[in-house]
């Protein structure tokens, strides 16, 4: 009896030691998968009220930045990797089921956004030409066929532009707009929406939808957003490192922009690449008197690295084929 006793011991031990052990596993798992799952981006962009830089910079998988004020829109959400190790602020990291909550908290928080601001009600924005307004919102966001070329551009636009005054903030915005009108053999898939109403619902709008490009990476690499200072708003980060994946090759930029008064908008409807086009051109030609906020966001921002078309679906799966 003794001797079954002992041989059974390490019988009923063996079982959770198994359980721990793959329990193990599969944390070094999850972290590899949140650390493959890391992506870099960049983005420049202000506000002509004067307020605050909105953009920020990650540093280390964390963000740091201001907000922009009377729009509505207390600054920018930034959701990081989905797992340990992909996300870090403040000198500490967090945990698996800590982080998930957090993303469903701000996916929440800018579905409510949308839906306040998007048309769903008399104090919100609605479809262009629905509701009259003081101010309109376009976003064109497109998803292009590699195109380091034109991460270079819009790295080179955030490094010399100044979003600190309105004429600077605007030739960032039309820079940005001429960079993709110039290669339209690129596009691949395509976004178009716009809004219609008072001016802080217009830059609010404009918020949510920059909130929403910049929930697709992990990683600020560039940018450059309003902060009052000229010297210190652009950041670069050379550290940045990846794993290139076969079969990986887009690139998704998103332009966003707020005025009292935009060009010859195209009319809702299905997105196609004229209806990008004829947006694009609109955004290229905003006064800078009319200009209200301005937000260009896009991702990777690392030079060879890119989207896989399984990546880009799950990120941004709002856009159509055009």
């Amino acid at each position: 009896m003794p001797i079954f006793t002992q041989a059974g011991t390490p019988q009923r031990l063996g079982r959770p030691l198994t359980v721990l052990v793959l329990f193990a596993l599969l944390l070094i798992l999850l972290m590899l998968l949140g650390h493959a799952a890391a992506q870099s981006g960049g983005g420049f962009g202000g506000s002509t009220g004067g307020s605050s830089g909105g953009g920020g910079s990650f540093g280390g998988g964390g963000y740091s930045g201001g907000g922009y004020s009377g729009g509505g829109y207390s600054g920018p959400i930034i959701v990081g990797g989905g797992f340990p190790g992909g996300y870090s602020g403040g000198g500490g990291g967090f945990g698996l089921f800590g982080l998930i909550i957090f993303a469903l908290v701000i996916f929440a928080v800018v579905g409510f956004m949308r839906r306040s601001l998007g048309g769903g009600g008399a104090r919100g924005l609605g479809a262009l030409g629905g509701v009259s307004g003081t101010a309109q919102a376009v976003s064109v966001q497109l998803l292009l066929a590699e195109g380091d070329e034109v991460k270079r551009d819009l790295q080179r636009i955030a490094q010399q532009g100044d979003p600190d005054t309105n004429e600077g903030l605007a030739r960032m915005l039309q820079e940005a707009a001429l960079v993709l009108l110039r290669h339209p053999e690129r596009w691949v898939y395509g976004n178009v929406e716009r809004a219609q109403g008072a001016a802080s619902s217009a830059d609010s709008q404009v918020g949510a939808w920059a909130t929403e490009a910049r929930a697709a990476f992990t990683e600020q690499t560039t940018s450059n957003y309003q902060n009052r200072d000229p010297h210190s708003g652009y950041t670069h980060r050379s550290d940045y490192t990846f794993q290139k994946e076969a079969g990986d090759l887009y690139l998704a930029v998103t332009i966003a922009v707020a005025a009292h008064a935009l060009g010859n908008l195209p009319p809702a409807g299905v997105t196609t690449a004229a209806e990008a086009r004829e947006a694009l051109m609109a955004i290229s030609s905003v006064n800078p008197g009319d200009l209200i906020r301005a937000e260009v966001v896009w991702s990777p921002d690392a030079e060879g690295e890119f989207l896989s078309e399984d990546e880009a679906i799950r990120k941004y799966p709002k856009l159509t084929k055009l």
